[in-house]
Parts: C-alpha cells; sequence; structure tokens
C-alpha cells in the first residue's frame, strides 16, 4: 500500500504557508486535524501574529462579523445570550453561540475587541478574554478603587492591542466629577503578558461621555466635552497604548445645534456618527489616522423617525454605500443607494433588555498571552 504523502513534502513550507493565510478560519480549524506538523504550525505564535497582520492589510480577504451580547428577559428570568451576525452580500444572519455557556455573568459587558478577541466583564470582579472563533476564553481579575478619592466616580473601560511589545492591554479609567464639568482620572493597566495591573499617570479632562474606548491604530478613543455656551465643544480623548500617553484628537467641523458623538471603528478606520436633533446623522470616517484634515462625511441620514437615542456606527462596506447601525436594542442595515434600513434578519430587539456588539474578525489568537 502506496504511503500518504505529507503536504510538507510535495510544496515548500513557505508556500504552504502563503496559502494558508489566505484560507478562511473554518478550514484552518479543519485543517489542525490533518497531520501533527499542520497542527503545529497552525497553532505557533508565528502563524497567529502573520494571520492577523494578514487580515488587517488584506481587507479583501477578511471577513467582519460582529458579537452580539443581548439580556433577554425569559420564563426562568433574566438570562443573558452570546449571538454573531455575518454579513455577506448586503445580507445580515444571527445565529447563537454556544462557546460560553453558563461562564457568562447575567450583568456582563462588551468591553472592547481587538484582533478577534472580545473583553467582556465576568462574575465576581473578573474580566474575560474571549475568541469567539476557536471557543478559548480566559479569565482575569478585574481590579477595583481601594482609596476614595472624594466622592463617587464613573468608570470607563478600553481593550486594545500593544504592538510594540506584542501585548493586550485593558484600560479602566476612574473619572471623578470636579468643578465646571471638568474630571480627574486615575487610570490602571491590566497586561495580558504580566498577568497584572498597574497604576499609570493620570489626567485631568472635560467631561467623558464614552464609556467603553473605541480601539484603532494602537490607540484608544473616547467621545469627550466640555460646556461652550449655548453648546457643547466636542473632541476625542485618546491613549497611545504603547507609551501609555493621553492625547487629544480633534472631531470633524459640524453644524451649530443639539448634537452628540458616538465613536466606532470599520475596517481598521476610525468612525464617527454626529447626531442632531430631531431626526439626523452625519457619518464620517478619517481616513489618514491622526491627520484631522482627513476626516471625510460619507452620507447625511435623515431618519423615519425622531431621535429618542443615539446613533453609533459599526460598519461600514467597502463601497461605503451601506452602514451597519444601533439604535438602542436595534440594529439596522442602512442603504445609502435608495434609503432603506433593514433590521437584521431573526433580530426581535423587544425580547432584549439590553444589546451590547463589537466587530471583529474570526482568527486563531489565543486568548491566553505568552
Amino acid at each position: 500500500m502506496a504511503k500518504k504523502s505529507d503536504l510538507s513534502t510535495i510544496l515548500p513550507q513557505e508556500i504552504i504557508f502563503e496559502i494558508l493565510l489566505r484560507l478562511p478560519i473554518k478550514s484552518l480549524l479543519r485543517f489542525r486535524c490533518v497531520s501533527k506538523s499542520m497542527l503545529s504550525l497552525l497553532s505557533s505564535p508565528l502563524f497567529k501574529k502573520t494571520h492577523v497582520d494578514f487580515t488587517l492589510k488584506n481587507p479583501k480577504f477578511t471577513e467582519y462579523r460582529f458579537a452580539v451580547l443581548a439580556t433577554v428577559h425569559g420564563l426562568g428570568g433574566k438570562i443573558c445570550r452570546f449571538y454573531n451576525i455575518g454579513f455577506q452580500d448586503s445580507c445580515l444572519t444571527l445565529s447563537r453561540h454556544s462557546c460560553l455557556g453558563k461562564c457568562l455573568a447575567l450583568s456582563a459587558r462588551i468591553l472592547g475587541s481587538c484582533n478577534g478577541l472580545i473583553c467582556l466583564t465576568g462574575s465576581s470582579l473578573t474580566l474575560m478574554l474571549l475568541n469567539p472563533c476557536t471557543g478559548k476564553f480566559n479569565v482575569f481579575p478585574d481590579t477595583v478603587l481601594v482609596n476614595n478619592w472624594g466622592g463617587g466616580c464613573y468608570v470607563r473601560y478600553g481593550f486594545g492591542y500593544d504592538a510594540s511589545i506584542d501585548d493586550y492591554k485593558v484600560v479602566k479609567i476612574f473619572s471623578f466629577p470636579r468643578v465646571e464639568g471638568r474630571q480627574e482620572n486615575r487610570v490602571d493597566v491590566y497586561s495580558l503578558k504580566d498577568k497584572s495591573w498597574k497604576m499609570i499617570q493620570g489626567f485631568n479632562s472635560c467631561y467623558l461621555h464614552g464609556k467603553l474606548g473605541v480601539f484603532a491604530n494602537g490607540v484608544l478613543h473616547w467621545e469627550a466635552s466640555h460646556s461652550h455656551w449655548p453648546f457643547l465643544f466636542w473632541e476625542i480623548v485618546t491613549l497611545d497604548l504603547s507609551v501609555e500617553r493621553f492625547g487629544k484628537t480633534a472631531l470633524p467641523s459640524y453644524e451649530d445645534g443639539s448634537i452628540y458623538w458616538k465613536l466606532g471603528v470599520s475596517r481598521g478606520y476610525l468612525v464617527g456618527c454626529c447626531n442632531y436633533e430631531p431626526n439626523k446623522v452625519d457619518v464620517w470616517v478619517m481616513k489618514e489616522y491622526g491627520v484631522e484634515k482627513s476626516w471625510t462625511k460619507l452620507v447625511t441620514i435623515l431618519l423615519p423617525v425622531n431621535l429618542m437615542a443615539y446613533i453609533s456606527p459599526l460598519f461600514v462596506a467597502e463601497n461605503c454605500d451601506e452602514f451597519l447601525l444601533q439604535y438602542e436594542e436595534e440594529l439596522v442595515l442602512y442603504n445609502s443607494r435608495d434609503g432603506s434600513f433593514n433590521r437584521v434578519d431573526g433580530y426581535t430587539p423587544g425580547d432584549f433588555r439590553q444589546v451590547q456588539v463589537a466587530t471583529y474578525f474570526e482568527s486563531l489568537v489565543s486568548p491566553h498571552v505568552q
């Protein structure tokens, strides 16, 4: 009987590597069972990191997905469910994700996503890092405020990747209100590689509206504003994860009136929705990161109803004619060609008390950072 030939004896290792980079994640997961050498290759930190870099640099090979965390009122009381949404050929499909089982706390919150990993709050003062593609997760301790800096405080989070040291970091900001709408901010950072929290230099700021930092280009972003009678002046507060230093970025020019900004990230670009009362939304994208003049308005959306909440950007299609938006518990696909609004298939917002969404792409990255 002829022996089966290993793929590595037929093709050079470099060619195999390049072919695998271009295959869907589902195929790569199946290929782990082909041979020990294939398992070793696909499990190696080098392949996982190279696959992420290839995905980020080649959006045509990238299938973006959406993680939905929904709090449901069922017959047994409050239930927390995790869903996946796929977007292909202008069609959104929703499916139940069962990888977490009973690990999700009823009060779970999505804190951010990066390189195929999603960060969530767990139970009993813990956080969780999840790869929804492989189903693997890592639970680690949250940090608490030991010394009260005077009065109550607001809590903000952020999650992202520090490419300079190949590490994932969670940021927790404790914001203490001060006079004239200012805030004093204490900042703690968790390193997944070091498995520990540390306090970094805090900062004073105007009011931070964003509860969760939006990660793009190695930087976390929070919406912020200060009073400039009779209106609010808006800006973006940033944290560069590599140097752990805070800064500011200007938003594009906007009309006077009652407005509210919501940030997001799509295909690596920073995106902002400027919500105007009563029913208008401008969607902007920063085409060249860090260049304020590169802010470009993609579309003006006139909503069929007056705003009772604010529109958040989740995803912008490559040709900029389709926009996935969140409005309270509803996820809506807006088509700028015909002005139509379509809800996600199989998604019934009335069943949900709270809905949180994160955009991600599928990867093999392990939540257990070495």
